[in-house]
């Protein structure tokens, strides 16, 4: 049996479940409640099957209505990425770009960059939203970003290039016992107060495997994705904090009465990357920028 359905129908359908209401779908697609429930009727009678079960409050869907659903989303992308590639095609050299980058490391270097792509296509913007790696690749999943900053290595759903790497310091106020050493190593911390980057960070998950490796869990007194309240922090020295540092930038903190000691034993390496998902849309204006970070970043030796 040959199944026909005209893609009105499924948009209906799929509002009415968005609104949970047959009256706020058809407020909102400026139709009559008569009209979506006709279309209701119609579907169940083309695919002989009940999609909703309305009682007098409210209504549930069956097993086949959550089914035509779900691919009435997916149709739905398919439809918009279909009409952003067109309008990529008559636009050429216009696009917006939503990048997702770590609250810590590698900011100032995308910056740079990113006035130099500016020179050459000004009408294409691009925003950055900040957050931790797991938050960034989840909204890059569903397709909330069109790429991100993402650790090394990544996994099969990502295309990736290297972007930045570097090691772990451990910053001290000057006043501590381990401010004055050459190095110091992680079994050192036991007994310390620890102030980090909150869980979803990679650092955290660093720090904490770090630790576990060694047989101990660290005093966590405060958790937070801000790197500048992290440096107050310890800067009235209420504790330790372990943060990432670039083979390009050193973190600069004396003026702030901080030192900044290596950890070994071991020495713990990091790399992160530029990432984007490998089966879904990529525009021609991310395309560009893809592109142009990796010229610039080569040219600079940042790989």
């Amino acid at each position: 049996m040959v199944i026909i359905l005209d893609f009105r129908q499924i948009h209906y359908f799929s509002e009415i479940v968005k609104h949970g209401s047959f009256s706020k779908a058809a407020e909102h697609l400026f139709v009559s409640q008569p009209t979506i429930s006709n279309v209701v009727k119609d579907l169940e009678n083309e695919l002989d099957s009940k999609l909703i079960i309305r009682t007098t409050r409210k209504f549930e869907l069956t097993d086949a209505g959550r089914l035509l659903y779900q691919y009435s989303q997916s149709l739905t992308n398919s439809l918009l990425h279909f009409h952003d590639e067109m309008n990529d095609i008559k636009r050429g050299m216009k696009g917006t770009i939503k990048m997702g980058v770590f609250t810590s490391v590698g900011t100032e270097i995308l910056t740079k960059i990113m006035a130099d792509f500016y020179v050459i296509y000004p009408d294409i913007n691009i925003t950055f939203v900040e957050d931790s790696a797991d938050h960034l690749k989840k909204a890059l999943i569903q397709g909330e970003l069109d790429l991100v900053v993402v650790n090394l290595p990544t996994n099969e759903e990502f295309e990736s290039f290297p972007f930045l790497k570097g090691d772990l310091q451990l910053l001290v106020h000057e006043g501590h016992t381990l401010a004055n050493r050459k190095t110091v190593e992680w079994v050192e911390l036991k007994d310390e107060k620890f102030i980090m980057l909150r869980e979803g960070f990679t650092v955290y998950d660093m720090i904490m495997w770090e630790t576990k490796q060694l047989g101990f869990e660290p005093q966590i007194i405060c958790e937070t994705s801000q790197w500048k309240f992290i440096l107050e922090l310890v800067s009235f020295n209420l504790g330790i904090a372990v943060l990432p540092q670039s083979t390009l930038t050193k973190i600069i903190v004396k003026h702030k009465g901080i030192e900044v000691v290596p950890l070994e034993a071991p020495e713990v390496f990091w790399e992160i990357g530029i990432g984007w998902q490998k089966n879904g849309y990529v525009s021609l204006a991310t395309r560009k920028w893809i592109d142009f970070l990796q010229e610039k970043l080569l040219d600079s030796h940042v790989i």
